[in-house]
């Protein structure tokens, strides 16, 4: 009777513990949901940029370690959800390569580790291709507003070969070309200089109250890959545009 009851404690003992492994390795399988390159307006500058940011969506709270050549660069607490981590650049835009990081993470007992690839390449477009780029045709288009009413539109094709020229705006539909005294009449076919700027300024007036009044919404965009461009300096003193792609990936340690 007594062994039966101690089979018994040893089973369940048994299943406590696998029960607990498997919860272990269920937590490893769901804890983190993605890991990707957050986009900002650091990327939209001339210069490059001086950080990187990272996106570390979780399903639970966890401690958190990254190191980079075995320094240790961020350290702390990570929320369930999504966490953007900023990491210094330094050096990671002076030339193409591979960036390899190490993230540990830790959940009660148990300890995750992630390695976490960025890679940077670095092209210089052709200046040929951008000076062939520069010279094809560019239509502008010039409009004025008062309020919300149109009031001189007018299109150009500009080419490099010939200066910039802006056509007269159109005449009124009532205009009235065998009129000579309407052709001379300048009132006829102009408009009235001050009520122009008073309609622009109640138009500046309104947006920006339309703005004051606008809450602003901010949107977290997630990327594997991130396509930027700056300016450099070529060893001539000569300043070129850099065009960098900026790609991660993960693997399970």
């Amino acid at each position: 009777m007594c062994s039966n009851t101690m089979i018994k404690n040893i089973a369940a003992f048994l299943v406590l513990i696998f029960s607990f492994i498997l919860s272990l390795y269920a937590d490893q399988i769901t804890l983190v949901n993605e890991i990707a390159l957050i986009d900002s307006e650091i990327y939209n500058q001339s210069f490059p940029p001086q950080k990187v940011i990272i996106g570390i969506d979780l399903e639970n709270d966890a401690y958190y370690k990254l190191t980079y050549q075995k320094n240790t660069i961020k350290a702390g607490l990570l929320h369930r959800g999504l966490n953007l981590i900023h990491v210094e650049a330094n050096n990671l835009f002076e030339k193409s390569g591979t960036h390899m990081y190490l993230l540990g993470l830790k959940v009660g007992g148990l300890v995750l580790e992630k390695e976490i690839k960025i890679d940077i390449h670095l092209d210089t477009p052709n200046l040929a291709e951008k000076k062939e780029a520069e010279s094809k045709n560019i239509e502008y288009e010039l409009s004025m507003f008062v309020g919300d009413e149109l009031i001189i539109s007018s299109k150009k094709m500009h080419y490099d070969k010939f200066q910039l020229k802006l056509d007269p705006p159109s005449m009124p539909k009532n205009y009235k070309p065998f009129d000579p005294n309407w052709r001379t009449d300048p009132f006829a076919n102009s408009f009235s200089i001050l009520d122009a700027v008073a309609g622009i300024y109640n138009l500046i007036k309104k947006q920006k109250t339309k703005k004051s009044e606008e809450k602003p919404v901010k949107y977290i965009q997630k990327w594997q890959r991130i396509v930027t461009s700056f300016i450099r300096k070529d060893p001539g003193g000569v300043a070129r545009e850099v065009k960098a792609t900026i790609t991660i990936s993960t693997r399970d340690l």
